[in-house]
Formats: structure tokens, sequence, C-alpha cells
């Protein structure tokens, strides 16, 4: 049985192949999840949206116009108290440590997602 809360989801990433598939693995567990998705950092500085309506935010560590720390800094301003959670396709240990040490909630290998896992990484932010 599907999870029937109503979770309201920012995923910014810019590749659509991943995109696709976050999205097919939070529906295969979620019934009816709100999902705003953007490319680039640029938006979510110009979001009509205020972040803290989301319950988590989902951030591709690497932007077309923006990167690793300077990127997560620069969210992590911006969302004040919405958990970050970090996708990436790099398998760095040390920048994950590093991700946690600035602020972010998780950090997740893109090659490891699976519904379960995100939907765990949901469930367990949100009693953060």
């Amino acid at each position: 049985m599907k999870d029937q809360k109503n979770y309201n989801i920012l995923v910014i990433e810019d590749n659509p192949g991943d995109y696709f598939l976050f999205e097919e693995f939070i529906r295969e567990k979620i019934e009816k999840p709100k999902i705003k998705h953007i490319e680039r950092f640029s938006q979510l500085q110009n979001m009509s949206e205020n972040i803290n309506e989301f319950d988590v935010v989902f951030l591709d560590l690497t932007l077309p116009d923006k990167s690793g720390t300077d990127l997560i800094k620069e969210v992590l301003q911006i969302s004040q108290k919405t958990p970050i959670v970090v996708l990436t396709g790099y398998s760095s240990h040390s920048l994950a440590t590093k991700t946690i040490e600035l602020g972010t909630y998780n950090y997740l290998f893109k090659d490891d997602l699976n519904s379960d896992k995100l939907h765990e990484i949901i469930l367990t932010t949100l009693a953060f």
C-alpha cells in the first residue's frame, strides 16, 4: 500500500533522465506527492514559492550555474529550516562527510537510489 500523506518535495536536478528515475521511485511509494522540479540554482533564487513550504529539498551537487560546496552553502542559506538531501553521481565519501558537516541532512549516491531508500529518507527527514 502506498503512503497516503501529502509530501511537498523540491527537486533541483539538471539531468532529465535522473529526474525521471527519481520521480518514478517517489511515485512507487507515495500516492500523491507534490513535486516541484527545477534545473538551475538561479531558478531557486527566483522561485515565487517560499522554500520553507517544502518538506524536503533534494539537491543535485552539480548544476549548470553552480556546484559543489558553494552550491550547498548557498542553498542552505536560502532554505534555512528545510532539510537538504544532496544527490550525486560521484561516490566520494570525503565529500559526503563535508556536506553533512556543512549542514545538509543526508547525502545519496544516485547509483544507489531506489523507491524504498528515497521513501525512507523522506520519512526520517520529516522526523528530524
